[in-house]
């Protein structure tokens, strides 16, 4: 049973040698790094975040490329240049990694889903956040078409990554000239709201008003100390029955019947209540145009913003590395494909004795 059980491994791995070695279809790989550079003014600030820790906007649009080129459409748009639904179902894929259009097998049959995992398999997407960089990798029998379609690849990702931000400003754009017009007519509303206000109140500002009177108060409370100063002089020396004597007493009765009548304004309960509500509505309004002032203001220079995001390219992939024809093939890597399977039998054949060593002892 022992030596049945050897022979099955030994001859199971070198069953699988014989695969690997001679079987096995070469795929050359070619390899680049681009990196996503935004040329609007917000790569300056989207750096200094990255400088302070702060995540981006380079992330998640290297994601966004990462799924693209991923996805179903970018392998449609390359099996149309390069064939790739009939290079994975010819025989120059080797017959495991081969898929069959007339298979019973699921994983075989070569369906549009098993054709994009194909194609992922043999494509490499990295993403680094240190650097912003893109590690591309593209896996191919053919060493020439291996570099075409990585090309293919770089040069179609910047134009659809461009697309897209184009179309994502062009709603944006439609939208905020829509919330502008909006904006401005809330703006002129609060304007002419202010304007009738002031139009039935008769006055610019009612603060204006309690600090003109208030002014008006200490002044007049000012020249009354004066007078009275100057009132109690002249009494010792002239005659209070004399004309300038009681011109300056009819001066003193004047300015506190005048203040009297300011003071009874300002602490008067109705007319404080009144004044507070007049203030209480200005700065109100008031602020509600300042308010609309500053919405509108924003909206302006983010459809500008826009404007210039629409007209120019935006987002452009910068290639750091540019893809090369493969000397030699990638895989498979031999040795070490070697090394994992006889590991891999020999581990299951020490498992597979232990089990039957445990059966044994059982029956004795």
């Amino acid at each position: 049973m022992k030596a049945f059980i050897k022979l099955f491994f030994l001859v199971l791995f070198i069953m699988i040698s014989i695969y690997i070695v001679y079987i096995e279809t070469e795929r050359y790989e070619s390899t680049s790094i681009v990196r996503l550079y935004d040329l609007s003014q917000k790569q300056q600030l989207d750096l200094s975040s990255a400088m302070l820790g702060e995540p981006s906007d380079d992330t998640q649009d290297s994601a966004i490329i990462e799924l693209y080129i991923r996805s179903n459409e970018m392998y449609e748009y390359l099996d149309k240049k390069y064939h790739l639904s009939q290079y994975y179902t010819s025989e120059t894929v080797d017959f495991i990694h081969r898929l069959y259009k007339d298979t019973p097998i699921p994983y075989y049959y070569a369906g549009k889903k098993n054709l994009l995992e194909r194609y992922n398999s043999d494509l490499e997407v990295i993403y680094d956040e240190t650097s912003g960089t893109i590690s591309l990798a593209f896996a191919h029998a053919d060493p020439v078409k291996s570099k075409q379609i990585l090309d293919s690849i770089i040069t179609h990702s910047d134009e659809v990554i461009n697309k897209f931000f184009q179309e994502n400003a062009i709603l944006g754009l439609r939208f905020i000239i829509q919330q502008s017009k909006q904006n401005k007519a809330s703006f002129v509303k609060a304007i002419k709201a202010l304007i009738k206000f002031q139009n039935e109140h008769g006055t610019i500002d009612p603060n204006i008003d309690v600090e003109r009177k208030t002014t008006i108060l200490a002044t007049l409370e000012t020249d009354l100390v004066k007078s009275e100063v100057d009132y109690s002089s002249k009494l010792r020396t002239w005659n209070p029955n004399g004309t300038e004597m009681k011109m300056l007493k009819e001066t003193i009765d004047n300015l506190k019947k005048s203040i009297r009548k300011i003071k009874k304004e300002l602490a008067g309960a109705t007319k404080l209540n009144e004044l507070n509500t007049n203030v209480f509505e200005y700065e109100l309004l008031k602020s509600e145009m300042d308010f609309s002032k500053q919405v509108y203001q924003q909206s302006l220079m983010t459809l500008e913003e826009l404007k210039t995001e629409v007209s120019q390219t935006a987002k452009h992939l910068v290639v750091i590395s540019s893809p090369r024809v493969a000397d030699t093939y990638t895989y498979p890597d031999v040795i070490w494909d070697l090394f994992t399977t006889l590991v891999i039998l020999l581990l299951l054949y020490f498992i597979l004795m232990a089990i039957l060593m445990i059966i044994n002892d059982h029956k004795d």
